[in-house]
């Protein structure tokens, strides 16, 4: 607890919270983080399920470094979203599915890029993915909505302790 008082009163946590244009960049940029991530997350996920089959799989596998960047962009603004309110977040139950999920989103990624790579170095139009990478692609569509929606539902769902 005293580290989340800590982030809270320090200089970031406080421009995110108490600055007219901290909180609005911030979550700007988190917005725009998590549309790359999501957005490619799809492509790769849609590649791999067979939309797209004139696209070489190496092109897709490439991609997935947009996917990172984004990602890495909502680690950076979502750790400075997190220290306007620490114990807000650190206690909602929310807050905590989404963090599970992206975690999961980012490990099934991983995998994806694997798959992609695997699938391009075998000779032909690789149009035939293997059903676990199928299985994994559909999953990872599935955390990354999940991510999307925890991450609004933690704005409206307010918890009986007052957080």
């Amino acid at each position: 607890m005293n580290f989340l008082t800590w982030l809270q009163d320090s200089a970031l946590g406080t421009w995110v919270a108490g600055s007219i244009w901290g909180y609005p960049i911030v979550l700007a940029c988190h917005a725009v983080g998590m549309a790359v991530v999501a957005g490619t997350v799809t492509m790769i996920c849609l590649r791999i399920l067979g939309f797209a089959r004139a696209v070489s799989l190496t092109m897709f596998a490439r991609l997935s470094a947009v996917a990172w960047a984004g990602l890495a962009l909502n680690i950076v603004t979502g750790l400075a979203l997190f220290s306007g309110d620490p114990v807000k977040f650190f206690y909602h139950p929310v807050f905590w599915i989404k963090i599970s999920l992206i975690t999961l989103g980012a490990v099934s990624l991983w995998m994806l890029v694997r798959a992609l790579r695997e699938a391009a170095s075998v000779p032909g139009d690789g149009s035939g993915m293997p059903a676990g990478a199928k299985l994994v692609a559909g999953c990872s569509l599935a955390f990354w909505a999940g991510v999307i929606i925890a991450g609004r539902l933690i704005a409206y769902i307010e918890l009986g302790n007052g957080t």
